[in-house]
């Protein structure tokens, strides 16, 4: 696809309040409307869903005579799942199993996005003490498909899919994002294949004449690196995932390429990669504001964080003089992953946010378009990589992550040395773009690239106080705004939840 030209952007951010530079606060409202317990009700949108072929909640290509696997947790909606194994018969499946974690083996835990800090211990210590490379239940899952190749195809987890493939075997397709009753009338696990698509291929290919990036926003963040023309070709190669586009250059140069590769990019880009990454959320859920400092592309400090930066700052410490193999420094605190949502549909979960069986409560708020989470660690898939972590008992992912709702993400264009937006105030602007719009008005209506949630931030799109009302406590303040204290939504969209 030819490169886009960013200057035709149109301003799409949604009007802010008065006296504020960042768009008003929504909810989805559509999320009240009554719920139904007639499965026929529910099936004309499951036959929509296994038709949906692009992004991680994609059920379509089905092969003939097709015998699938879908793996869900004990919060899975009975119902939901049903209309959808129904609709994947219809369409031509053989069979459609069903099997529990807790089948498996695993115990029933319970989540709550209040403790944002268990990122950590929830990942950190199956990597040192188990040697696994990704999570237990794709271990798990690994184990028991070695017996059983009967099986074509296997949905699992929430997100991470060429995570799942790579430690749960080749035979999983995709996520399963049906969990709840709130997953399957979303509008973002419904969100028309020929937009969303779309949109990714223009944010990718704004990265083939990149020279420099610069990410920063309200909550704190400023972090900047350069890029060679050949970094900015590797990186392009390496950039796409649908729906989760890697806007980190040396992440996306490690997905794509060879460790050799990227050790030899690494050693020209790292020393350029400074700055400070801040906010208050992960995969897990929220903590007090933390602000983590990068030098060289490395953490240099953590301030902040509450219990999850006291953390986090032990493991940088713990393994601060080890050399993993294909990585320029000693230590495992690199600077990873600064990926972008594509998805103007997602919304911060609401009926599980505080109650979960699996550990990412707060996963679809990084689905947001133009929300951005940044990810920290020594990573990558080279097998040299991967045993020498296993035997030396070291962490094989990134998993501290930092949300960030409101970023600017710019690149300065090396064919012309000018500055464009990739993302504006938290706006993705590929979905302004007439090409983009005039899809929009084919398959459906502009509103499909308006956002359905918002959140209010207080002191960036909301009256209040960052530091005194928000940073030191966001559970606090977010269990305040599920409760509808700070509606102020357009379009009847909104008001409690």
């Amino acid at each position: 696809m030819t490169a886009v030209p960013f200057d035709r952007l149109t301003p799409g951010l949604p009007a802010p309040l008065d006296g504020f530079d960042y768009p008003a606060p929504r909810h989805p409202a559509y999320l009240r409307q009554q719920r139904t317990e007639d499965i026929e009700d529910l099936m004309p949108l499951a036959r929509s869903h296994v038709r949906r072929r692009y992004g991680r909640a994609a059920l379509g290509n089905l092969e003939p005579n097709d015998e699938l696997l879908i793996i869900t947790y004990p919060h899975q909606h009975d119902l939901a799942f049903e209309a959808i194994r129904r609709a994947l018969l219809e369409e031509g499946a053989k069979k459609v199993d069903r099997l529990d974690m807790t089948d498996l083996g695993m115990e029933v835990e319970e989540f709550s996005a209040a403790d944002g800090w268990r990122e950590i211990t929830d990942r950190l210590p199956p990597m040192i003490e188990d040697g696994v490379e990704f999570n237990v239940a794709a271990a798990t899952l690994k184990r028991f498909l070695e017996d059983r190749p009967g099986y074509t195809g296997v949905l699992a987890g929430e997100a991470g899919r060429r995570h799942w493939k790579r430690a749960a075997g080749q035979r999983v397709r995709n996520n399963w994002c049906y969990s709840t009753y709130e997953d399957f009338i979303s509008r973002a696990n419904g969100y028309p294949d020929e937009i969303w698509r779309v949109v990714d291929l223009m944010v990718v290919d704004a990265f083939n004449d990149a020279a420099e990036v610069r990410v920063t926003s309200p909550e704190g963040t400023d972090i900047s690196w350069k890029v060679t023309a050949q970094q900015a070709d590797l990186w392009v190669k390496g950039a796409w995932q649908s729906g989760h586009i890697l806007g980190s250059t040396i992440q996306g140069i490690r997905f794509g390429h060879p460790v050799k590769t990227f050790l030899e990019e690494a050693r020209i880009l790292m020393p350029t990669l400074n700055g400070v990454v801040a906010g208050t959320s992960n995969h897990t859920g929220f903590y007090p504001h933390i602000e983590v400092h990068v030098e060289n592309g490395m953490i240099a400090k953590i301030v902040g964080g509450g219990k999850y930066g006291e953390l986090w700052r032990e493991v940088v410490e713990r393994y601060a003089d080890v050399q993993y193999p294909g990585f320029p420094y000693k230590g495992w605190a690199y600077f990873n992953d600064c990926s972008i949502g594509t998805n103007p549909k997602s919304f911060r979960q609401v009926e599980t946010l505080w109650n979960y069986n699996d550990s990412w409560t707060n996963l679809p708020e990084r689905a947001q378009a133009g929300v951005i989470h940044f990810g920290f660690g020594a990573e990558h898939w080279d097998q040299t990589f991967l045993s020498y972590a296993r035997e030396h008992k070291l962490p094989t992912m990134h998993f501290p992550h930092v949300h960030n709702i409101f970023a600017t993400y710019q690149i300065k264009k090396r064919s012309t040395g000018e500055w464009f937006t990739l993302i504006d105030k938290g706006r993705l602007t590929a979905l302004d773009h007439p090409d983009v719009v005039r899809i929009a008005n084919t398959v459906g209506t502009p509103e499909l690239l308006e956002y359905d949630w918002i959140p209010a931030l207080p002191g960036i799109n909301y009256p209040g106080d960052y530091k005194r009302d928000y940073a030191s406590d966001p559970v606090a303040w977010i269990r305040r705004e599920q409760l509808g204290e700070f509606q102020h939504g357009a379009g009847g969209e909104g008001g409690a939840l």
